[in-house]
């Protein structure tokens, strides 16, 4: 259904609150960073407390939107992007000043390291243990750990992962979530598509898991969505970690626009040159595997059929950057 984008003014939105008291909205950030959480310590009556950054969401804003601003705010000179939505909770009975509803967001980190600020005055990072048994944690963020668990291990695989989304002429929007732009090709996302080869000219790719939602157990290039607080640069390197891991150089090679009738999808072609050793985030990938470019585009590997079709049109696309590498060995 078309979104009618009703303009609302501040007189209306306080005219709809004479009849009724709604409890205020929060919205917190969850940052793991390698399995640990960033925690702010804030002191209230003299006692001091680690908990979750976080704050009021204005009305003229989403909630992805206000913890965008809480990063950047509350946590300065730290970079993460927000992955997925983690948990809704009322507040009710927790918080002195109002009854509000808190809405917890997961975020991955990138890079930096947040600086002390007005909000809160030290950071640190936590394991799992350590948030769980520490006495002096804000115990509304404490009674989430189970479902924090759940969200870091399938942050990759979710279809509730949170995209950035683009119009037609890829020029930025907001947000949707991963399952809204699977299902409506009205609606924009970005990608990055990284096709990786070895010093010798072979190509490097990964076999999906077998819990994905789409082409499970099927070979592919390493690559994923851009979500928001990501630039396309970021989300091919976050990618190439989390897929292969490692880290290189990509040279970028073109755009385009995949479009069918459940989605469309603005994909950055990349090409890099690794030889490992790879590694891999098992929620995302079953094994990794390097192929003999013209084996496969020969269909003369055991695994050549169950290769998806894109595969071979890049590889056959991008044989000028990988044909000269299979000749190295040969040159004097």
């Amino acid at each position: 259904m078309q979104n009618p984008q009703y303009k609302i003014t501040e007189e209306q939105q306080r005219a709809e609150l004479t009849s009724r008291i709604p409890p205020i909205v929060n919205v917190n950030i969850l940052v793991q960073k390698e399995g640990k959480l960033l925690l702010g310590k804030k002191y209230e009556k003299d006692i001091p407390y680690w908990l979750t950054p976080g704050g009021r969401m204005k009305w003229t804003e989403t909630p992805e939107e206000t913890a965008m601003r809480i990063l950047k705010t509350e946590t300065p000179g730290l970079t993460a992007s927000v992955k997925k939505l983690i948990s809704v909770v009322s507040d009710k009975g927790w918080d002195y000043r109002a009854h509000g509803v808190t809405i917890y967001y997961l975020c991955d980190y990138i890079s930096g390291e947040p600086r002390p600020n007005e909000q809160l005055q030290e950071f640190t990072w936590m394991s799992r243990e350590e948030f769980i048994s520490n006495q002096n944690i804000y115990n509304l963020d404490q009674y989430l750990a189970k479902e924090i668990d759940v969200a870091i291990r399938g942050m990759n695989i979710s279809e509730d992962e949170i995209l950035v989304e683009v119009d037609k002429n890829d020029i930025a929007l907001g947000s949707l979530t991963k399952k809204e732009a699977h299902r409506s090709p009205e609606r924009f996302h970005r990608s990055a598509h990284l096709m990786v080869f070895t010093s010798k000219g072979d190509v490097v790719l990964q076999q999906r898991n077998h819990n994905k939602m789409t082409a499970p157990g099927k070979w592919d290039m390493a690559g994923g969505h851009q979500v928001l607080g990501q630039s396309i640069e970021q989300c091919a390197a976050s990618e190439l970690a989390e897929e292969l891991g490692i880290t290189i150089p990509l040279q970028f090679i073109r755009k385009g626009l995949y479009q069918d009738e459940f989605q469309s999808e603005f994909y950055y072609l990349y090409a890099g040159i690794s030889d490992g050793p790879f590694g891999f985030d098992k929620n995302e990938v079953a094994q990794v595997k390097v192929f003999n470019c013209k084996q496969l585009l020969n269909k003369g590997c055991p695994e050549a059929t169950e290769v998806l079709p894109h595969v071979y049109a890049y590889l056959d696309e991008l044989r000028s950057f990988w044909e000269p590498l299979t000749l190295s060995d040969t040159i004097p």
